[in-house]
C-alpha cells in the first residue's frame, strides 16, 4: 500500500511540476490565430462597464492566447487609450463604445465589443442626450435640459474626448439649473465632445454631440394615424421635399428648420411601412438612431383611434384634458388607452387620472419621471363605473406635455 501511495504522490509531484514549467494560454506559435479568453464574450456580445462618478476607474484585465507573441489595445470611440493587459484609467462623464484589440507580432488581430458609462456626480452640471444622440444644427442656438447647469461659466467643444484638441469656447446664452442655451459656431459636420467649465476653470464631461448641416429626422417618424396631420422633427429641415412610404410618395410637405407637417394617407391599419425622405436636391435625409444615422426606417400606420389630441401642458386643472362620459361610452373593458406625451424640462413629473371634483379616480397618481411616451394603462372596471355614472375622464399633473390620446379594443 506504502508503495501505490508513494508512487501517486511522485506522479503528482511530477506532473505539477511540469504544468508549473508551462505557460497557461500559451499556444508557443507566434503565427495563431489570437483569442480573448477574457473577459468573456456575452449572449449579446458585448461587455457593458459602468463607473459611478469619473473619479472611479475602468478597471479590467484581459487574458490573451498566444500570450507571449500579442498585445492587447484598449479604445475608447476608436481613440487609443491604454496598450496593456490590465487597465485602470478614469475617464470623463460620458457613454462610450469600448474596443479590446488583441494582435500579434504577426498583424492577426481580434476584437472585443462593449460600451462604458461614466456617471457623473450629484452636483456636477451636466446634460444627458436622446438616446438617439444629441444630433444639433451648425451655426444655429443648443438647447440642453439637464442638471445644475447655472454652474456652466463656458462651453467647451472639442474633437477629443481629453478635450485637447480644442475647437472652441462658447459662453451660454442663457441658463438656468435646467436648461442651457448657447450659440454653436458653424463647424465641420463631425462627432465632438460637449465639456462644460465652471466659474473655477473646472471642467465636467457631459457626452457628445453630432454636428449637421444637412437634414435629419430625429423623432416623431415611427407612427402614423391615417388620414391625420403627421408631424416630424428634426434639424436643418427646410428644405425636405418629399417623403416616401414604401411606395407612397408624399410631396404636399410645409418644412421649418425643425418640423415638416403633412397629411398623412390613409394606409392599412396595422402595417408597418417603410418610411425615407429626399431633400429639394434628390439627397437622403437621415434619421438618428441610437447606432447611428441611417437613410430608412419603420412607420407604422397605428389601429389606435383617438379621442383626444392637444398637445396641452399637464396642470393641477381638470379642466383642460377632459373626455366627456359619450366618448368613453365607445370604450370596453380591458381596452388599452394610450396617453402621447413629451417631457420638456420641469421641477417633476405626475399625472393622475381623475373626476371633475377629484373624489374619484381613474387612475391613481403616478410619478412619470422615467415613464416612456406612451404611457399605457387598461380601462378597467373602475373606469367603466365611473364612465356609466356620468364622470368624465381628468388628466391633471405637472411636468409632461400631453399630445395625444388614443385607445385600441382588446
Amino acid at each position: 500500500m506504502k508503495k501505490i501511495f508513494l508512487f501517486a504522490a511522485l506522479t503528482l509531484s511530477l506532473f505539477l511540476t511540469s504544468c508549473k514549467d508551462a505557460e497557461p494560454f500559451d499556444t508557443q506559435d507566434a503565427n495563431d490565430y489570437p483569442l480573448i479568453l477574457v473577459p468573456y464574450e456575452t449572449k449579446s456580445g458585448l461587455i457593458t462597464y459602468t463607473c459611478a462618478n469619473p473619479g472611479v476607474p475602468l478597471t479590467d484585465s484581459v487574458i490573451v492566447t498566444p500570450s507571449k507573441y500579442t498585445t492587447v489595445n484598449w479604445y475608447l470611440d476608436g481613440q487609443l487609450v491604454w496598450t496593456g493587459n490590465k487597465i485602470s484609467m478614469c475617464f470623463p462623464v460620458g457613454t462610450y463604445a469600448v474596443t479590446i484589440e488583441a494582435v500579434t507580432e504577426a498583424g492577426k488581430r481580434t476584437e472585443r465589443h462593449g460600451s462604458l458609462s461614466v456617471l457623473p456626480y450629484g452636483t456636477d452640471p451636466y446634460a444627458a442626450p436622446p438616446t438617439t444622440g444629441r444630433h444639433v444644427a451648425a451655426a444655429k442656438d443648443v438647447v440642453l435640459d439637464g442638471k445644475n447647469l447655472n454652474l456652466v461659466d463656458k462651453v467647451l467643444i472639442a474633437e477629443d474626448l481629453y478635450a485637447e484638441k480644442e475647437v472652441c469656447k462658447v459662453d451660454p446664452s442663457a441658463k438656468t439649473a435646467s436648461q442651457l442655451t448657447f450659440a454653436l459656431p458653424d463647424i465641420a459636420d463631425k462627432k465632438y465632445y460637449l465639456r462644460f467649465i465652471d466659474a473655477e476653470g473646472q471642467i465636467y464631461g457631459s457626452d457628445a454631440l453630432f454636428v449637421h448641416h444637412t437634414a435629419v429626422v430625429q423623432s416623431g417618424y415611427d407612427s402614423f394615424f391615417p388620414g391625420e396631420l403627421w408631424t416630424i422633427e428634426g434639424i436643418n429641415l427646410t428644405n425636405v421635399a418629399s417623403v416616401l412610404l414604401d411606395d407612397i410618395e408624399i410631396t404636399a410637405i410645409t418644412a421649418t428648420e425643425t418640423t415638416i407637417s403633412f397629411m398623412a394617407p390613409d394606409g392599412q391599419k396595422g402595417h408597418t411601412y417603410r418610411i425615407s425622405m429626399r431633400n429639394a436636391d434628390g439627397t437622403d435625409v437621415l434619421f438618428a438612431t441610437s447606432t447611428g444615422t441611417v437613410t430608412q426606417m419603420s412607420a407604422l400606420c397605428t389601429d389606435q383611434t383617438p379621442i383626444w389630441t392637444g398637445p396641452v401642458a399637464l396642470a393641477w386643472d381638470e379642466k383642460l384634458i377632459q373626455i366627456a362620459p359619450a366618448t368613453l361610452a365607445t370604450l370596453h373593458v380591458g381596452d388599452s388607452l394610450f396617453v402621447y406625451f413629451d417631457k420638456p424640462a420641469a421641477e417633476y413629473y405626475q399625472m393622475r387620472v381623475t373626476i371633475p371634483n377629484w373624489e374619484k379616480d381613474y387612475y391613481a397618481q403616478r410619478d412619470m419621471t422615467t415613464e416612456q411616451s406612451p404611457y399605457v394603462f387598461i380601462y378597467d372596471e373602475n373606469c367603466e363605473t365611473l364612465a356609466k355614472a356620468n364622470y368624465a375622464m381628468c388628466f391633471v399633473g405637472f411636468g409632461p406635455v400631453i399630445n395625444k390620446i388614443t385607445y385600441k379594443h382588446k
